[in-house]
Parts: C-alpha cells; sequence; structure tokens
C-alpha cells in the first residue's frame, strides 16, 4: 500500500525530471523502482514501529 501511495506522489516528476528517453531506455525506471521500494519499506517498517510503541497489536 505504501508503494503505490509513493509512486503515485513521485512517479510523473521523476519522469519529468529524468527525461523521456533515459526513462525509457537507461536505468532511470530500475532505479526509481528501487529507491521506491527502499523508501516504502522504511515508511512501513516506521509505522508498525510506532504502531508497537503505541501499544497497537500487529498480529
Amino acid at each position: 500500500m505504501s508503494t503505490y501511495i509513493l509512486s503515485k506522489l513521485t512517479l510523473k516528476s521523476n519522469r519529468e525530471e529524468a527525461g523521456e528517453r533515459i526513462w525509457r531506455f537507461g536505468n532511470g525506471r530500475s532505479v526509481y523502482w528501487r529507491i521506491l521500494t527502499l523508501c516504502s519499506f522504511g515508511a512501513t517498517a516506521v509505522i508498525m514501529l510506532i504502531m508497537h510503541w503505541i501499544g497497537i497489536s500487529i498480529i
């Protein structure tokens, strides 16, 4: 879910910034999705830690 939200917020601006040629033929798309996945994992981990700290059962 967090990957979807982050991609909706950043995909268009990143694609415009990198340029269409780099996005299609270069490694722009690959790097973007790697970074997005790592950021999404970090956001999910932070949300889970906050929920645990508050006392909300995760499992």
